[in-house]
């Protein structure tokens, strides 16, 4: 299915997808392992300066994090802006949310940003779906098949193999406070790219 015809599915997705995942899928349908190292994981930097790599220039992103209280994943599209060297100004589409998941962790929500890879991952934020479904669950229901994932390098993260960048790093709840226009600041842990 073409990420075009997403707006057709949107009116009934609650319904179609809880009765397709009950009827079908089962638990191993969410996520699949991948065996091999992906391009984006060939190069790994520890020590981030964004004003040295090409995130500037990457085109859609996508940020991955898990619901602190149940564990599940959410996505969303998102706009990157260079702040310091290491941390960016992050505006998500599902900011409400976002919100709402940084106040319920402890001190830190874990997130990565991806860019590149699939559209759908950008675009999970316009799906409407109930909070108690995976994001991995929608998005291999909607592309018809698993998602294949591998696990973060700093957080304890799966982010999909078909992306061509990640920054791995964290929201800080007690700055939500500093960010009324919308904007949040994103520390990064690392960065990775194809080599």
């Amino acid at each position: 299915m073409e990420i075009k015809n997403i707006e057709s599915f949107i009116p009934d997705a609650d319904g179609r997808i809880r009765q397709y995942i009950a009827d079908t899928l089962g638990d191993d349908f969410k996520v699949k392992m991948a065996r091999k190292q992906p391009p984006c994981h060939h190069s790994v930097k520890y020590n981030v300066d964004f004003n040295q790599t090409c995130i500037a220039e990457a085109g859609n992103a996508a940020l991955i994090w898990k619901e602190p209280l149940k564990g599940l994943y959410r996505m969303s599209g998102a706009t990157v802006e260079i702040r310091s060297k290491d941390s960016l100004g992050i505006r998500a589409g599902a900011a409400q949310t976002l919100r709402s998941d940084i106040e319920n962790a402890n001190f830190r929500l874990p997130v990565v940003i991806i860019f590149g890879g699939d559209q759908l991952y950008s675009e999970m934020h316009k799906i409407d779906v109930p909070d108690q479904i995976d994001a991995y669950w929608v998005a291999g229901f909607i592309r018809e098949g698993n998602i294949q994932v591998i696990d973060c390098f700093t957080q304890d993260l799966l982010i999909p193999i078909d992306c061509n960048m990640t920054t791995e790093g964290y929201f800080q709840r007690n700055e939500l406070k500093d960010t009324d226009d919308g904007e949040l600041l994103f520390h990064a842990s690392c960065f990775t790219q194809p080599l």
